[in-house]
């Protein structure tokens, strides 16, 4: 089944509404890959051996009035991706890493299809869990913008045809967690992540490597 690959076709805190991601893509805020201040941010958030925390996803879609709500457990670790692992309305891991996309269910895993706007979300999603500018800079244009702690970064594709397909992505943080995730195709297509603050920071155990990664 691939739910994450649905998600990325149309395209972790108080959210970032439609008006302010607008507000944010503008010349003022262009955000240079190399700008110190982000790297020493991007510093804390790779420090971290492994976070665990609760997310909830919203996906909203032009034909339907209310959004379809999924919950799970998201885990991020610097050498093995991103994981998702979905609790309602049925229990199944999406993984993200070098390799790419991989699904996991009760029937075992499946590798969705390869296609471009999957592929440059995908690496845009490990690059910016550990805020790596320099190569998020070579698909997409980076805006920025910091108040203390909170952070926002939206990322707009370069090429006209990734930003019909995948829309804009923005992802905003506070200090080392990032706190909401947004895939935004319009105002009416649209998913957004919100992650709830980590309950752990801890290394991840062999166990939890070998169901929740691969």
């Amino acid at each position: 089944m691939r739910l994450f690959a649905l998600i990325l076709a149309f395209a972790f805190a108080a959210p970032l509404r439609a008006e302010d991601a607008d507000t944010l893509v503008t010349p003022d805020h262009r955000l240079a890959p190399d700008d110190p201040a982000w790297i020493e941010l991007a510093a804390g958030l790779r420090d971290k051996p492994g976070i665990t925390a609760d997310f909830t996803e919203q996906r909203r879609f032009a034909f339907k009035k209310t959004p379809t709500v999924l919950k799970g457990e998201a885990r991020v670790s610097a050498e093995r991706g991103l994981s998702l692992h979905y609790l309602e309305p049925e229990a199944q891991t999406v993984i993200i890493d070098a390799q790419g996309l991989l699904l996991r269910t009760a029937a075992g895993d499946t590798i969705p299809p390869a296609d471009p706007a999957s592929a440059a979300a995908n690496a845009a999603l490990l690059h910016v869990l550990r805020l790596e500018l320099r190569p998020l800079a070579e698909i997409f244009e980076l805006y920025g913008v910091r108040t203390g702690a909170a952070w926002t970064i939206a990322l707009v594709p370069r090429a006209a045809d990734l930003r019909r397909t995948l829309g804009r992505i923005s992802v905003e943080g506070d200090g080392a967690a990032v706190r909401r995730i947004e895939f935004r195709r319009s105002a009416t297509q649209r998913v957004e992540i919100l992650v709830e603050p980590p309950r752990s920071v801890a290394a991840f155990t062999a166990d939890e490597l070998r169901r929740f990664f691969r």
